[in-house]
Formats: structure tokens, C-alpha cells, sequence
């Protein structure tokens, strides 16, 4: 499969959300910004905090789908694994 067919699928199994956010990171790379980013750090910020936009709509849609778990279950979870004891 090539890039674009792999890109192709993503898009389409994308909700029209988190499409709209990446289309306007995109063009935001395009255009040239009142001040662009002094470093290339920030660029890689910007990407960072669209990177997290992007996964904690994932996990809301995800969990309105009921794919997700309830919170303390997931503590628990963590706890065992990270060897935390549990609270008295």
C-alpha cells in the first residue's frame, strides 16, 4: 500500500473533528504566520500540543463508545503495575 492510500484510509476512518483541527494546523504551516516560530522548537511544540488534541479526542470518542474503563479501575491498573501500594 503507498503513503497516500495508508493516508487515504486514515482519513477516512477519522471523525470530521479531528480532521478540521489537523487541516488548520496544516495550513497554519502554509501561510506565513504574523510572527513565525523563532525556532524550530516551537514548531515542534505546536505540533506537540496538536499531537494531544488530537489523542484526548480520540480517548472521549473512544470512551463514549464505551471502549473505555472506569477511572478507578484504571488507578488500580497503574498502581499494580508501577508497584504503588494502595492507600490505607
Amino acid at each position: 500500500m503507498t503513503i497516500k492510500e495508508l493516508l487515504l484510509q486514515e482519513i477516512d476512518n477519522t471523525p470530521n473533528e479531528l480532521l478540521e483541527d489537523l487541516l488548520a494546523f496544516l495550513k497554519s504551516l502554509k501561510t506565513a504566520p504574523k510572527q513565525p516560530p523563532a525556532t524550530y522548537r516551537e514548531l515542534l511544540e505546536r505540533i506537540d500540543y496538536l499531537e494531544t488534541v488530537v489523542g484526548i479526542r480520540k480517548g472521549l470518542d473512544e470512551f463514549e463508545q464505551g471502549e473505555g474503563i472506569p477511572a478507578e479501575e484504571a488507578l488500580v491498573t497503574l498502581q499494580r503495575k508501577l508497584g504503588i501500594p494502595p492507600r490505607p
